[in-house]
């Protein structure tokens, strides 16, 4: 995905809203909205929920990371909701882009596996976060503040930790091998450490991101863009 876009250069639950003192007369007029997310069902449901708004001119759809950026070059929509991740790919990876080569457009991430740092998802170039559980007036609601240019992340929180930062330096080394395939005695030799310690290492990270194995912690791992 990331050489595919360097190849191409660019043609209410739990939420605050932030204002953006930038003054643009578009987000006065009705929206053009793209819709990422490798979930048929999760783009219909959308595209069904968004169209009927009068705050969306139209909504596109795309179920992989280049194809998304196909059609924000093509169509140039001034919001895109985007999963953290799309088809096994970091979603993280298109907000970064369209943060570098497209600044005007809009990124709001969404994720239904527990939520993105609101650091990392504003270092990335995410103007907010919406959770998938939320319901439809719910999600309208955080949807019609983006497109007004307001940030809308959830309140952090003493619970709502931050799992990038939680992780020691070792953790984050056991943790970006486990993704890379290795297995714990592989691990043990590659960090030279006991396999004792790996194995200690591992539940460590596996509590710390809330999953219960390898391919979650994996899932996590990219989604928190933790690993390439």
């Amino acid at each position: 995905m990331t050489a595919l876009l360097a190849e191409r250069p660019a043609d209410q639950d739990a939420l605050v809203a932030v204002s953006n003192d930038v003054h643009d007369p578009d987000r006065c007029r009705p929206q053009r909205i793209l819709v990422v997310d490798d979930m048929e069902l999760v783009q219909a449901g959308l595209r069904a929920l968004l169209t009927d708004q009068t705050y969306v001119a139209s909504c596109l759809t795309a179920g992989s990371l280049q194809t998304a950026w196909d059609l924000v070059r093509r169509h140039q929509p001034q919001l895109v909701v985007l999963s953290t991740s799309v088809a096994g790919e970091s979603g993280l990876v298109l907000c970064r882009h369209i943060r570098d080569h497209m600044p005007h457009v809009r990124v709001l991430l969404m994720s239904s596996e527990g939520r993105v740092s609101n650091s990392l998802a504003r270092a990335n170039g995410a103007i907010g976060f919406l959770p998938k559980h939320l319901p439809a007036p719910s999600i309208l609601a955080v949807v019609e503040r983006a497109v007004a240019g307001e940030q809308v992340f959830p309140r952090d929180s003493s619970a709502d930790s931050e799992p990038e930062s939680a992780l020691s330096r070792r953790e984050l080394d056991v943790l970006r091998n486990l993704v890379a395939g290795l297995s714990n005695p592989e691990m043990a030799l590659a960090l030279s450490l006991s396999r004792h310690t790996v194995k200690q290492h591992t539940s460590a990270v596996y509590r710390k991101l809330g999953v219960r194995n390898r391919a979650q912690a994996a899932g996590r791992a990219r989604e928190l863009g933790l690993v390439a």
